[in-house]
């Protein structure tokens, strides 16, 4: 019954993935080469091998939506879904178990079909990528970028798991989705899409709303400029005076402590130097650790200063050759062979990227994510997990210096 229920999921995941082929043809090789690979490597792990990062996180998120959708863990007997609710906390680091459990509720338990909705988050994060690449360069750069999605080892297999992951990159990309249809049209429509995007990702992690916070900054800081004009030639701009009010009270939310996310806390939390710090040692530790002197022991800005970007180097490209201690830790060094040539791409694109005002509003987003996590992040096995949310950006901003894969042309005459 369980493997039936997940099958089941994999057929409406593959339906829509064939609408989606359908209805937008110069993707549709793309989606369904993406979705067999993923569908394949679903059930591999699932019935013959332990996919890496597929226990611990992956098990208990799991585990815990199956025990709230229950009266309690040893009963059949569903409670009342109003009862159910009350496992409703918000934005916060046990939502994703929530938001599992409204599906055990209804429909039963099975890995199979939690697996399945990360799968189609996944495929819908390929198609948000492709479209985004294709409104900030051309159709061909959009292929390629799909492509190198379909192929990319931690895109299938966060695709595939029980992680946050790829809930994290789906609603991230939803909200760059916006900033760029913002940038082109500067319509408040597309502004409320990207803090949609955003919102949604904070259910997920927390450290999302960084990027929301840059966003909203960089628009208030465009209207600030049109907002002086407007005065000067007699005119009222009710666009501009309802994004200011908007800003207003979000930003005094913020800092009075009344927003708090989690991972991240209040304002409070946040600008508390001591307690950062203590977070930098506190992850550092494991088999996987970053090395010792990676550790920022004191508040002093020179020692913030210059560890902070060793911290970033070592949050996108470690574990290096160096850090190996088992065997299993060479799949993280290939993993980061990959992050190291996304970067040479995007800083011999640098010019291009700042020239197109969309892309330069990413970097800058992307940017505050890598420093935000580098002074979070400890070790390079939750690195890897972490990174992984930001490679489709990188994948945006590199685009088109990309190589168009051999196989990929011999597809496209297919």
């Amino acid at each position: 019954m369980n493997d039936l229920l997940g099958f089941t999921a994999i057929v409406i995941v593959s339906v829509i993935t064939v609408f989606l082929a359908l209805r937008w043809p110069a993707i549709s090789k793309i989606l369904l080469t993406a979705l067999a690979i993923r569908i394949f490597v679903m059930l591999l792990g699932h019935y013959v091998i332990t996919l890496p990062d597929s226990t611990a996180d992956a098990i208990t998120f799991e585990s815990i939506a199956w025990s709230h959708s229950l009266r309690d863990i040893n009963s059949i007997d569903h409670q009342s879904f109003s009862s159910y609710l009350k496992f409703y906390e918000g934005p916060s680091s046990q939502f994703i178990s929530f938001f599992y459990g409204i599906f055990y509720y209804f429909l039963g338990r099975s890995i199979l079909l939690l697996q399945s909705i990360s799968l189609l988050f996944g495929i819908g994060s390929i198609f948000l990528g492709w479209k985004i690449s294709n409104k900030l360069w051309d159709i061909h750069v959009a292929n390629k970028v799909g492509w190198v999605m379909v192929f990319f080892p931690s895109l299938i297999l966060y695709s595939v798991l029980t992680m946050k992951e790829v809930y994290v990159s789906f609603f991230l990309l939803l909200a760059l989705y916006g900033v760029v249809k913002w940038v082109k049209t500067d319509k408040f429509i597309s502004f409320f899409l990207a803090l949609a995007g955003f919102m949604g990702g904070i259910f997920f992690h927390g450290s999302v709303i960084v990027g929301a916070i840059v966003f909203v900054l960089i628009v208030g800081l465009s209207n600030l400029k049109k907002i002086y004009i407007s005065p000067t030639r007699f005119r009222f701009n009710y666009k501009i005076f309802t994004f200011l009010l908007l800003f207003t009270l979000l930003s005094v939310s913020f800092l009075t402590n009344k927003i708090k996310v989690s991972y991240l806390g209040n304002f409070e939390r946040i600008s508390d130097i001591t307690k950062l710090l203590h977070k930098t040692t506190v992850n550092t530790k494991g088999n996987a650790s970053w090395p010792e002197w990676l550790k920022i022991n004191s508040s002093s800005s020179s020692e913030i200063f210059y560890k902070l970007p060793a911290r970033v180097v070592y949050f996108l490209y470690a574990p290096f050759p160096w850090d190996v201690k088992k065997v299993s830790h060479l799949i993280g060094v290939f993993d980061s062979f990959l992050y190291m040539y996304l970067t040479y791409l995007i800083f011999c694109n640098r010019k291009a990227i700042w020239r197109n005002p969309a892309t330069r509003v990413i970097l800058i987003i992307f940017l505050t994510y890598i420093f935000t996590y580098g002074i979070g992040v400890g070790n390079f096995g939750t690195g890897i997990r972490h990174r992984s949310k930001f490679v489709i950006i990188m994948l945006l901003l590199a685009a088109p210096l990309i190589k168009k894969f051999i196989f990929s042309k011999k597809l496209d005459k297919v």
